[in-house]
């Protein structure tokens, strides 16, 4: 499938939820940016005469009609304030510049098996690229389930919206606060070991020793597995070699780098050579 030119625009904030827990929802004119865009797609984004100089890399959370209350060909981004960058995003009201690159990135793709489940992982801030993937396959005839976990409930962003989209909805926190008390990794162990483990095809995102494990599980029930990694850039097009992560090359036991950027972010689990 052909992806959009990714383009840099300056464009405007149309507004920035916050959702609680230092959790937010920013929307913004995507300037044209969203034809074309793959759910797990993402965009660097910044704001202009700020001193924070690197922009943030953000998978898209939501694409136009995602979410019922969005602006016509407005997308969103979900995220978490955990520094400067993020804290400044948090700043901003409505009519705020942002300067945004985007679409980046490879992102994520339907099963391509008739009856195919697709399960959703997510951990934490890693429930981000979902929302438009569930509108995107609830559009074309599929019912994907979800299992999210994080830390703690205040780190579930969006609960109730996967709820009502997602079916049936797993919830693991490590401290119990919300659903099962562990690992998102034990009810996925056991929904891997249901007799029709054959039909699904799961997507994950979210911390790296979570996509590690998860990609383990798939591999084990020989389950189709793909992974939105995680990586720490500074540009997102492939230059700065920032983001890194080693690969399985096509010679035996021979290990190649590939950049999160603009190889992935989204790779298949069996690709990987963590």
């Amino acid at each position: 499938m052909a992806h959009r030119m990714p383009r840099d625009v300056v464009t405007l904030v149309l507004r920035n939820v916050d959702l609680g827990h230092g959790n937010w929802l920013l929307e913004f004119d995507a300037e044209g940016a969203a034809a074309g865009m793959r759910p797990g797609q993402f965009f660097m984004i910044g704001v202009p005469g700020s001193d924070v100089l690197l922009r943030r890399p953000f998978s898209v959370c939501g694409l136009p009609g995602t979410f019922a209350d969005g602006a016509p060909g407005a997308v969103q981004v979900l995220y978490r304030v955990y520094g400067r960058g993020t804290a400044l995003l948090a700043s901003l009201g409505r009519g705020a510049r942002l300067s945004v690159l985007g679409p980046l990135g490879h992102g994520f793709t339907p099963p391509r098996a008739q009856g195919a489940i697709p399960l959703f992982v997510a951990g934490g801030i890693g429930s981000a690229p979902f929302p438009a993937f569930a509108a995107e396959l609830r559009a074309l005839g599929f019912a994907p389930e979800m299992h999210y976990g994080a830390r703690t409930a205040t780190e579930l962003p969006l609960l109730d919206w996967f709820a009502s989209s997602c079916a049936p909805l797993a919830v693991a926190t490590q401290d119990g606060t919300s659903g099962t008390r562990g690992l998102v990794t034990v009810p996925l162990e056991e929904r891997l070991a249901a007799a029709d483990r054959a039909r699904l095809h799961l997507y994950a995102c979210g911390p790296t020793p979570m996509l590690k494990a998860v990609g383990r599980l798939a591999l084990r029930s020989g389950v189709v597995c793909d992974l939105a990694l995680e990586a720490p850039m500074a540009c997102g097009f492939g230059v700065c070699l920032g983001c890194v992560l080693p690969t399985h090359g096509p010679g035996p036991n021979e290990v190649r780098y590939e950049r999160v950027c603009i190889d992935g972010p989204v790779m298949r689990a069996e690709r990987m050579a963590w």
